[in-house]
């Protein structure tokens, strides 16, 4: 919950001044259980706020088409002599330098780097957005290619940064650096340490809630490849979720039950400021069919948790991995098991 929300009148939250709103770094999230004494306030108010907002620009003509796109990194670390790639826990370091670096950096040549959700990702976009001429278009490219140098430049000399959707040994092992192992705390997996969720406090606040408000772990399954070589499994499809790592790798499906696993995969993201609210709605509803299809012609994520999967892309394990739905909201009995994360 984002509590730095502009407060359209003078009900009960009007003693706190408003403020813009933005990326929490340095504010403290509300705890799920503290968020109910307000929800009901936040929800009327982000009704009225849309309405508002749509009032205003209802009637907008002739805007300009703006657009961006943004790329989330991951930084991989080498061990040449050990033959290993392990997720390198640097990504607050490196976005830092980043910044520092882009303040000597001419007015337009510049490029805006920000957080992501895992501490070995950062996420990079054009400083100033692209316009509706075709002539932008050759910009795209010579941007993209300038982030990548400079973050390049950043990296120590044994770090990469591949343009790789999901990190296929994610939970297999100790794949991280520096090394830290699953513990208790605020995933409780089996699999992945708490050390990579990025410092910032939102991204905690995320895991942390939606498990509180689920009651549980995520709990995220994808079909295994099978091939005539592949054993056939203790437990099978849609047991209760395992109580131990012994369990979990005896399952027929490829389970995993922490937010990093959906949250951890990287992509490319387009942005647009449309002219008015036809063309929005008229991009909306392209890019709504032509979606799914460049997710497919994109395929790029036939391994999670160190398995062959049955399938080829991110989005099921991206869905899994931030449903935050009630037992009752996904039809599990309280204090029954769940036999699936509904892919």
């Amino acid at each position: 919950l984002d509590t730095s929300l502009p407060w359209l009148d003078g009900g009960p939250r009007a003693a706190h001044p408003p403020r813009d709103m933005g990326f929490l770094l340095d504010a403290t999230p509300l705890e799920w259980d503290e968020s109910l004494e307000v929800i009901r306030y936040v929800r009327e108010h982000g009704i009225a706020q849309f309405i508002h907002l749509y009032n205003r620009i209802k009637d907008i003509e002739g805007d300009r088409l703006l657009w961006g796109d943004e790329v989330e990194y991951a930084i991989f670390k080498l061990d040449a002599e050990r033959g290993t790639v392990k997720l390198s826990l640097r990504g607050a370091e490196i976005l830092a330098g980043l910044q520092e670096g882009e303040r000597s950096v001419p007015v337009g040549q510049q490029c805006n780097w920000v957080p992501e959700w895992g501490s070995w990702m950062v996420e990079g976009t054009p400083g100033m957005p692209y316009s509706g001429y075709a002539t932008d278009l050759l910009l795209v490219e010579k941007n993209m290619r300038t982030r990548r140098a400079r973050l390049l430049a950043a990296l120590a000399e044994d770090e990469i940064c591949p343009t790789l959707p999901c990190f296929p040994l994610m939970g297999v092992g100790t794949f991280t650096d520096p090394p830290a192992r699953p513990t208790p705390g605020l995933s409780d997996s089996l699999f992945v340490p708490d050390e990579i969720i990025n410092p910032a406090p939102r991204f905690a606040a995320l895991v942390k809630n939606i498990k509180r408000r689920r009651g549980s772990k995520v709990d995220i399954r994808v079909p295994r490849y099978r091939d005539e070589k592949t054993p056939d499994a203790a437990r099978p499809v849609g047991c209760p979720p395992p109580a131990t790592l012994e369990e979990a790798l005896e399952m027929d499906e490829v389970y995993m039950d922490a937010m990093a696993f959906g949250m951890g995969c990287c992509c490319l993201q387009v942005t647009f400021q449309a002219r008015d609210l036809s063309e929005s709605r008229h991009l909306y509803d392209q890019l709504a069919v032509l979606g799914p299809i460049m997710l497919a012609l994109t395929a790029a994520t036939p391994i999670a948790r160190g398995v062959l999967l049955d399938t080829d892309v991110r989005w099921d394990i991206i869905a899994q991995s931030v449903d935050d739905r009630t037992p009752a909201e996904r039809g599990v009995a309280a204090g029954g098991g769940e036999g699936g994360g509904g892919h």
